[in-house]
């Protein structure tokens, strides 16, 4: 083999050598922004959004833990064929198993009133993460047995009266799970784009003129 032939061999080995490392030292995740959305079906003043009296109070927890931590507490279930978390609703024992076996990244609470505003049925959390979340991403872009998992812990003070005079006053907590991938029985993966995720809370009236909570649904969209 002439000189020539080495010398281009060898560039190519430093070139994929570079790109290697260069893609080993882009981090996955940094940080995710939380949004909350309180939304009023059919209209704001529907629901009673417009009274003055009306508030949404919100307390959150945000951890980190592995799938498979939440998938021995019998939590995981099948949709489409990929395996998910099941979210869990008033339940103060899982809520302490869990926690034992995840970490926390941010904790806080927030209070709305005036409901009809658009602005003051939102809130946006940025939540930065520390260095050793950010490494189990990492090690998780190259080891498929790793599926870190953000859990969100809330519980949603809401009371609204509306022109009708009917009224709602709920409480709710719910524990939720945004996993970094979905994966099928026959290993297909789908992933999930954690760096944006909402929790959306709905009030609606029904046909009797009643109305009725529907609890968050925590997500992330797919990348």
């Amino acid at each position: 083999m002439n000189r020539k032939i080495l010398t281009t061999l060898l560039l190519v080995f430093l070139f994929t050598l570079s790109s290697f490392a260069q893609n080993q030292s882009e981090n996955l995740l940094e940080s995710v922004e939380v949004k909350f959305i309180l939304q009023g079906d059919p209209t704001p003043q529907d629901v009673g959004f417009d009274n003055p009296k009306s508030y949404w109070k919100v307390k959150y927890e945000i951890y980190v833990t592995d799938f498979s931590e939440p998938e021995k507490l019998g939590l995981s279930g099948v949709n489409e064929g990929y395996k998910h978390l099941t979210p869990v609703i008033e339940n103060k024992k899982l809520n302490k198993q869990i926690k034992k076996k995840s970490t926390k990244i941010l904790k806080g609470s927030f209070s709305k009133k005036m409901l009809l505003t658009e602005a003051n049925r939102e809130a946006v959390i940025v939540v930065n993460l520390p260095q050793n979340i950010v490494e189990i991403f990492n090690q998780a872009k190259i080891n498929p047995e790793i599926n870190p998992t953000f859990v969100l812990f809330t519980t949603q003070k809401v009371y609204v009266k509306n022109s009708a005079k009917n009224k709602l006053k709920r409480k709710q907590f719910l524990i939720d799970f945004v996993p970094l991938r979905l994966i099928r029985d026959d290993r297909q993966i789908k992933y999930r784009d954690l760096k944006s995720m909402t929790l959306e809370t709905k009030i609606f009236k029904k046909e009797n003129g009643k109305l009725e909570y529907n609890g968050g649904l925590f997500h992330g969209l797919g990348w």
